[in-house]
């Protein structure tokens, strides 16, 4: 009788094991995968004055990233008007070309370091014998790079007749490029200039502060 009662007690001990193992395997099998939801970097564009990361926006829309906004008056990507220029050295590295007199100074970068490719160019001034004297403040931005747009979505590469329908256009300088003559026109209300080659495109553009008629005539060239 005592024999009977062990062989079932070890029976049902072993089939409660086995009940066990297969609870434990079933809830590991039916567990959710941990999901990595941690953002991919994104390459950084060559181009871009804000070293930004590139545009997945596919969409037909003219939303502008800040890092790729134009802003009349106010600056381009993160190089801002009336800020300190080292601040941009530290955002774009030592300059390719600069030059600098009597208070003012001009600095070139390019794409890759290469004269050939997109140029941006910052004109700076001290103001001398201010208390903030010996901060270089930017007075005048420029670009050639294609990836900057204004809010309306135009930038290097629109037509005269485009940018037209948003600023109001008024000649103010000219020069000569490797092309020919390149008109600057500017819309000095909203501190703007856009520069126009023999085939009516766009091939820089300028922000500076508006009503500002000594930055708007400074040749960058």
């Amino acid at each position: 009788m005592m024999k009977n009662t062990l062989i079932i007690l070890l029976m049902s001990t072993g089939l409660f094991a086995c009940n066990q193992s297969t609870k434990k395997q079933t809830t590991a099998d039916t567990t959710p995968q941990a999901v990595d939801t941690g953002k991919v970097k994104q390459p950084i564009l060559d181009d871009s004055i804000a070293k930004s990361p590139a545009s997945t926006d596919t969409s037909t829309t003219k939303t502008v990233s800040a890092y790729r906004l134009i802003g009349p008056g106010k600056g381009i990507g993160r190089i801002l008007l009336n800020e300190n220029i080292e601040n941009v050295s530290l955002l774009l590295g030592r300059p390719d070309s600069s030059d600098a007199a009597m208070g003012s100074s001009l600095m070139v970068w390019y794409a890759k370091h290469n004269s050939a490719g997109y140029k941006t160019s910052v004109f700076s001034h001290r103001n001398m014998g201010a208390k903030d004297e010996i901060i270089s403040r930017i007075q005048k931005i420029l670009i050639t790079s294609p990836e900057f747009k204004t809010a309306e979505g135009v930038g290097v590469g629109a037509t005269r007749d485009e940018i037209k329908k948003t600023y109001d256009l008024k000649p103010t300088s000219d020069y000569k490029n490797k092309d020919g003559k390149v008109q600057v026109y500017t819309d000095m209300d909203k501190g703007i200039s856009f520069e126009i080659d023999a085939s009516n495109k766009c091939v820089g553009v300028v922000v500076h502060k508006a009503h500002d008629t000594a930055s708007a005539y400074l040749n960058m060239h």
